[in-house]
């Protein structure tokens, strides 16, 4: 009986212990570790926005003629370029300083660039007519052009330093031999260009004043009026299409030609020194090459105008004609003496002619090309 009490007894709390084992709450799983925080990739700063340097320039001639269209296709250039960070705002002739006076604001600070210089620095700079249009020369405009490239440009700004100016050629505008003459009356020789009244400029109007002609200079806008009014009575200004775009067909009954007062056209391209060098040198490299490229962009548009423009003349009933040969040879002869003497006299004339007489002279001789 006893042991039948003690198994009973063992039985039921067998049975007990399997019922509150099969009610009690189900364990828990274990706690998953909780992953680290994944770090937030830091954002690279915005690179800074590239500086834009902006320069205020003119040309010496006004909007709409053929210098003024380079220079703002230059300016377009050298800002598409450079992608914006070079900024050139060309104006026209007299939108910030007097037309043909834009050398001496690069120089004083008020311009940053120019198409110009020249015939117009002759007063101050005796060298400047050579540089735009060598009187009496014989070489044709693309000549002229090698020699610029390739040495005549290097010369002039040591020369524009040594004189102590504020500004440099990075390039120019070439153009075409310019007509010789406009007036109202036929010339047979020398003596008649004794006495007349005629807009010239740099050396060519020297040289046609010691010929007896009263040499009178004016910016190129002024000659309509001028002529009109009888101030003058005989011009030059430009080549053909140059001339024709200006409305000088309207002035002058006779266009004498002939490329001996000025053989060729240089426009040029000045920055003032101190602000050039102050340039990375990626954007020194962009306008260098930019205004070569407008060079020969700027001298083959105005070959293709010019046999226009001169039919143009014509058929308006303007006589066009050769030069007579003796006022060709005499003028010639005078520019010669003229440059001699100031050789003798300024040095920088003298190594800019030497110079130039030397490629002259290879370019003649070189496979036999003309001048």
């Amino acid at each position: 009986m006893g042991k039948r009490l003690i198994v009973v007894l063992v039985a039921a709390i067998a049975i007990i212990g399997l019922v509150i084992a099969g009610c009690a709450p189900e364990a828990a799983p274990p706690e998953e570790e909780e992953a680290p925080p994944e770090e937030e990739e830091e954002e690279e700063p915005a690179a800074p926005e590239a500086e834009v340097i902006t320069w205020i320039g003119q040309s010496t001639l006004p909007a709409g003629m053929p210098v003024s269209v380079g220079l703002d296709e230059l300016a377009e250039r050298i800002k598409i370029a450079s992608g914006g960070r070079f900024v050139w705002e060309p104006k026209p002739a007299g939108a910030v300083c007097p037309a043909t006076e834009e050398w001496k604001n690069i120089d004083t600070g008020v311009l940053d660039f120019c198409a110009g210089g020249g015939s117009y620095m002759t007063a101050d700079i005796p060298f400047g007519s050579m540089i735009s249009q060598r009187v009496g020369a014989k070489l044709s405009p693309l000549g002229h052009m090698m020699w610029f490239e390739t040495g005549g440009r290097d010369l002039s700004n040591k020369w524009f330093a040594d004189m102590g100016y504020d500004f440099m050629d990075v390039g120019g505008l070439h153009g075409l031999p310019e007509g010789w003459i406009h007036l109202d009356y036929e010339l047979k020789g020398p003596e008649d260009l004794e006495g007349l009244k005629m807009r010239c400029s740099g050396d060519g109007g020297k040289v046609l004043a010691r010929m007896g002609v009263g040499s009178v200079f004016m910016p190129l806008g002024e000659i309509f009026e001028n002529m009109k009014r009888g101030v003058i009575d005989a011009f030059e200004c430009s080549n053909p299409a140059f001339d024709w775009d200006m409305g000088l067909y309207e002035v002058g009954k006779y266009y004498y030609m002939n490329p001996t007062r000025a053989p060729w056209e240089n426009y040029e391209i000045l920055v003032k020194t101190s602000k050039w060098n102050e340039l990375p040198d990626d954007l020194k490299v962009i306008v260098e090459d930019c205004a070569a490229a407008e060079a020969i962009y700027y001298h083959s548009r105005l070959v293709a105008k010019c046999a226009e423009a001169l039919q143009s003349f014509k058929d308006y009933g303007t006589i066009v004609e050769r030069l007579p040969t003796s006022i060709e040879t005499a003028f010639v002869i005078e520019a010669n003496k003229y440059l001699d003497e100031r050789a003798a006299e300024f040095p920088s004339v003298k190594e800019i002619l030497d110079s130039q007489r030397a490629f002259e002279s290879n370019w003649a001789e070189l496979w036999g090309l003309p001048a």
